[in-house]
């Protein structure tokens, strides 16, 4: 359901509290890409949410200031989605440290990470990348992302 612990919830709350940090543009973004991913209209989501068509528009063009948290909530329970997913692209990304541990990385992206020797800034961008609101779950994922991420920017393939 939409349990949250109570860290969670609170890193979710100050990320709210301290503006310069979160990207409302990007919160906006989200927020349209998943409506339109259900295939609903503004009108869709106003209903299914409680807010007016006129406040969703102007969450979703960023120009809305800065939200209450608990119409963020309002609008991740309509989208059937939790208040990180909605938040996880709009705050700057958390860097892993170069001296700590890789457990802290993404399931399958240590072993990735070791069987290919990737530098710390492979591990880095890759950590950060979300394909439609997906990350890879296991260390396959994660090859075929960085191949076809390597395939994109005309690079040499994996072999």
């Amino acid at each position: 359901m939409y349990n949250v612990s109570k860290t969670a919830s609170t890193q979710i709350y100050d990320r709210l509290r301290m503006p310069n940090e979160i990207d409302f543009k990007k919160l906006g973004h989200t927020i349209r890409f998943l409506r339109q991913g259900k295939g609903w209209t503004l009108t869709d989501l106003a209903e299914k949410s409680g807010l007016s068509k006129a406040y969703l528009s102007d969450l979703e063009n960023g120009v809305a200031g800065k939200p209450n948290i608990q119409y963020v909530f309002v609008v991740a329970r309509a989208l059937d989605t939790t208040l990180d997913r909605l938040l996880r692209d709009a705050a700057p990304p958390v860097r892993p440290s170069k001296s700590g541990p890789t457990s802290e990385l993404p399931p399958g992206l240590a072993e990735l990470k070791a069987e290919l020797g990737l530098s710390e800034e492979d591990v880095e961008m890759l950590a950060t990348v979300n394909f439609r609101g997906n990350r890879p779950r296991d260390k396959e994922g994660w090859r075929y992302l960085l191949e076809t991420l390597r395939m994109l920017s005309q690079r040499r393939p994996l072999r």
